[in-house]
């Protein structure tokens, strides 16, 4: 799920703009797991900021390559769309669409989703707009537990108490409040494992209450 934040090698703009010229660890996480990258079939991202799409690729340039050669890159549609407006892309002064994505459809391994999708028969894409047009979250329900991983929905602990509060990223504020709401209500019915890309590592935690007020407690 997502691909983070890339490498100097294949997403330069990204990596020295926002990272401080510092590789992600995706790739030395997933070996040091002993997952080859031949061995993921599915590459599903939660939106398509540039933080979340580094590692799409093994090689840049004229002869690109997916870094999983065996995967179908799953988006929403919307985003999809979104992104290749004008306006989105001036956000972000670098050239991260055509280093990461553009060239995922011209290799054919491209699948753009739309409303709820079950992805395997335990986990499934659900739509969360608000952060971006086409953002979703993965719900996963496996084994009698639950789990959401929720991308960009929050990006601050603070947020599950504050959810009104706006990042500065998110399209649509008032409706990635609404969907944040919306979110934390359904992880606390379910009392589901909270899993955040942007919390303290490791980013798994649970909701709770005190004094009535609801909060992010970190596993």
């Amino acid at each position: 799920m997502d691909t983070g934040i890339g490498s100097k090698a294949t997403n330069p703009g990204m990596v020295t703009t926002l990272a401080g010229g510092v590789d992600g660890r995706l790739m030395e996480e997933l070996q040091a797991a002993g997952v080859r990258p031949d061995e993921v079939d599915t590459v599903f991202f939660t939106h398509l900021h540039p933080d979340h799409v580094g590692w799409n690729l093994s090689q840049a340039g004229a002869n690109p390559r997916p870094t999983f050669p065996q995967a179908r890159y799953v988006v929403h549609q919307a985003d999809w769309e979104a992104f290749q407006r004008p306006e989105v892309r001036a956000t972000h002064p670098f050239q991260y669409w055509e280093e990461t994505l553009a060239p995922l459809e011209a290799l054919g391994v491209l699948d753009l989703i739309a409303d709820e999708h079950a992805l395997t028969s335990e986990i499934t894409a659900i739509p969360t707009p608000g952060h971006t047009a086409g953002h979703m979250c993965l719900a996963i329900e496996s084994g009698g537990q639950r789990a959401l991983i929720m991308g960009d929905v929050a990006i601050h602990p603070a947020q599950v108490t504050e959810t009104d509060w706006s990042f500065h990223f998110d399209m649509d504020p008032a409706l990635a409040a609404q969907v944040r709401r919306q979110v934390f209500d359904r992880v606390e019915a379910e009392q589901a494992t909270l899993v955040a890309c942007h919390f303290p590592e490791p980013g798994f935690g649970q909701l709770v209450r005190v004094e009535g007020r609801r909060y992010w407690q970190g596993f």
